[in-house]
């Protein structure tokens, strides 16, 4: 099972680190390690990288393009996702800035759906993979 954060960077910071995204890696991992020391730096950076999303609209749109699928349920923030043909069994949460996808599937559905959404970049801080969505080629259409 792999976590993965998805973060909604910024328009301009994204044209920054669109060709070099070890620097925005770089710098949400920072974030994340970094001691309870520094917390207002820290929030101030993470703001200035970091689009706030709507979580309401959000889950309408997940709940709208899956709510035919089999294996799909909603409950509050939380969108599940068990793919018996597949194997695929998906989690995302749904925050004010993040989500956070836990997925046996290296190439979950979410991951397709989610595209619509602009700047959005992806990190497994514990495998250190990161990529920005619209650049994954792996995308099965749903």
């Amino acid at each position: 099972m792999r976590t993965f954060y998805l973060f909604k960077v910024n328009e301009d910071y994204s044209k920054l680190t669109r060709n070099i995204p070890y620097n925005l890696y770089s710098t949400y991992l920072d974030i994340k390690l970094s001691s309870k020391n520094n917390l207002d730096y820290l929030f101030n950076q993470y703001k200035s990288i970091t689009d706030y999303l709507k979580p309401k609209l959000i889950n309408q749109f997940l709940f709208n393009k899956m709510k035919d699928m089999d294996g799909y349920s909603l409950y509050k923030n939380i969108h599940m996702y068990n793919n018996y043909y597949s194997d695929e069994v998906s989690k995302l949460k749904v925050y004010n800035s993040y989500f956070i996808l836990e997925s046996n599937k290296q190439n979950s559905t979410f991951f397709s759906l989610l595209q619509e959404i602009p700047y959005l970049f992806v990190i497994d801080f514990e495998n250190k993979d990161y990529f920005w969505l619209k650049s994954f080629k792996n995308l099965r259409l749903v």
